[in-house]
């Protein structure tokens, strides 16, 4: 594959996965909105608790579609359909296995519930057949949809996307229907049941016509060779995978162990709107994986670093403006636009909210070179590390802060998350990238990081204190114009630092000359 069409891909692929998560932070916003309003704040802090409960179950999924994906390359770039039928195979059965796995987890979770959800919630259902019905979503999801990864691997992931669009407009119209119509929370969650098979049902036919090998009925098993690298790299990817699903599910299993179940709620609401943020400005990174297992067999280090670079760049731009504006306005909207001041934490506490997503935005384009160059045995220890030092921090700084008040406390819980962050990843995942991709040393890059996180910090401090200033100075009294004024002013008020400080550079140039250049690709083809 040329880099021309390497490059297409890429648009293809993150143009309609940013459509897609756009449209589920709109359904996901719409539907808690709908849910609170409705079923009340108990029932959001059951889900959300239960929720990141099952996100730990995701964990018997061991980071595989990451090393299946992987494996897949070769033989997509050879066209070999008897390793790629005999790779999905393998997949396929793995897949129901872990189906099976989780069920039989959440039946043997159940009498331990009552250790989990302190303060049990005044609720007309019991958790227990609530939370088995979480169960069952869960292990459904696993049915089916693995054959999107070979369309991912093979650069089609709009395929997918294309689906999820029509599913997500039609899925969240039936749910809030549901919610305001009967107020039926089992009713709710098995519909959610139902689509989610329905929904791979369709993917996985597609699949189908676009592999017809999938409907190979006689498949031999791995060759040696194959099931040894791929072993090998499920067995690095799974410590990945626990470590990622340890630290973004400690934070809220602790808050329910230490606080009650409203509490839980009020994190779930920031965590929706900062965990879609995220997901969203990781598929720009993402997007670009295929492309750079590509690259990575016939480019230059010189250019697979000067492609990291402006990679870290973008992403630099993204999380400045990104991080501001949450400091801005995020308080600000949940008080006074979507909710009430019952659902606000202390500033503090967004501030370690901030701080860690911008930890994950300024990581991406490491994830994505490791991922891409299957980096995935090197620095396998680093992920389990950093599991331990968060649930560590996470209930000694909760116990701590917790006697100055539950608020204090959860600031206490969260700030843990970022702090495992900087002891490990940031550092660790960068050093095994340049050693194993750029084979170079790495203190021009700490440098480089260094001065941007100053940016960021001054970006977001000159954009809360001025926009204070403003609306102080302007004597504005009406909430809803003073939200106005502070989307205007988180608007223009860390793009100006930005562009005042690199507007000459050359990296600021580059990237986004590459920016404007794949748009421009993609309106000329769309005319």
């Amino acid at each position: 594959m040329n880099q021309n069409s390497r490059s297409k891909n890429s648009i293809k692929n993150a143009s309609s996965e940013i459509v897609v998560r756009l449209l589920t932070a709109g359904s996901k916003f719409i539907l808690r909105t709908v849910f609170i309003y409705t079923l009340g704040i108990q029932y959001n802090g059951v889900a959300g608790l239960f929720n990141d409960i099952l996100f730990v179950f995701s964990l018997a999924e061991l980071g595989i579609n990451r090393a299946i994906a992987y494996a897949l390359y070769k033989p997509l770039a050879n066209k070999d359909e008897d390793a790629i039928a005999r790779i999905m195979k393998f997949y396929k059965i793995v897949y129901r296995i872990i189906a099976g796995v989780i069920m039989l987890m959440g039946i043997v979770m159940l009498p331990f519930l009552q250790y989990l959800v302190k303060d049990v919630p005044d609720i007309k259902e019991s958790i227990h057949l609530i939370f088995m019905l979480f169960v069952i979503q869960s292990a459904s999801s696993y049915l089916f949809i693995y054959k999107a990864t070979l369309l991912e691997a093979n650069q089609q992931k709009r395929i997918v996307s294309y689906v999820n669009i029509v599913a997500t407009i039609v899925q969240v119209i039936c749910e809030s229907l549901i919610l305001i119509v009967f107020k039926e929370y089992l009713l709710y969650l098995v519909f959610s049941i139902v689509f989610t098979l329905g929904k791979n049902i369709v993917i996985s036919y597609l699949a189908e016509k676009q592999f017809p090998v999938l409907k190979k009925k006689s498949v031999g098993p791995l060759t040696k060779e194959e099931a040894r690298q791929i072993k090998a790299d499920i067995g690095a990817t799974a410590i990945y995978n626990v470590s990622n699903v340890a630290v973004q599910t400690t934070d809220t299993i602790v808050t329910a162990a230490f606080f009650p179940t409203t509490i839980v709620g009020i994190l779930s609401n920031y965590r929706l709107i900062t965990n879609t943020l995220n997901t969203l400005i990781s598929q720009i990174s993402a997007s670009c994986v295929p492309s750079i297992g590509n690259l990575a067999v016939s480019a230059t280090k010189e250019r697979l670093r000067q492609l990291h670079s402006q990679l870290s760049f973008i992403m630099f731009m993204i999380g400045n403006f990104v991080c501001a504006a949450l400091i801005g306005v995020l308080n600000p909207f949940i008080e006074n636009i979507w909710l009430d001041e019952q659902y606000l934490f202390i500033m503090p506490t967004v501030i370690v909210i901030v701080f860690n997503l911008y930890l994950c935005i300024m990581q991406y384009p490491n994830t994505a070179y490791r991922n891409s160059n299957g980096l995935f045995v090197q620095g396998r220890i680093r992920p389990a590390i950093m599991a331990v030092i968060n649930i560590i921090l996470s209930v000694s700084l909760a116990t701590y802060f917790s006697r100055f008040g539950s608020q204090w406390g959860v600031f206490g819980i969260l700030l843990a998350t970022p702090l495992s962050r900087l002891f490990t990843e940031t550092w660790f995942d960068p050093r095994v990238v340049y050693k194993h991709v750029f084979k170079e040393k790495m203190g021009k890059y700490f440098v480089t990081r260094l001065t941007y996180f100053a940016v960021a910090v001054t970006s977001c401090f000159v954009t809360y204190f001025g926009t204070q200033w403003l609306i102080s100075a302007l004597c504005i009294t009406n909430v809803y114009v003073e939200f106005l004024l502070r989307l205007l002013c988180v608007v223009i008020i860390p793009n100006a630092i930005m562009l005042i400080l690199f507007f000459r550079t050359n990296i600021f140039k580059e990237s986004v000359g590459m920016v404007l250049s794949a748009v421009l690709k993609k309106a000329k083809k769309n005319k």
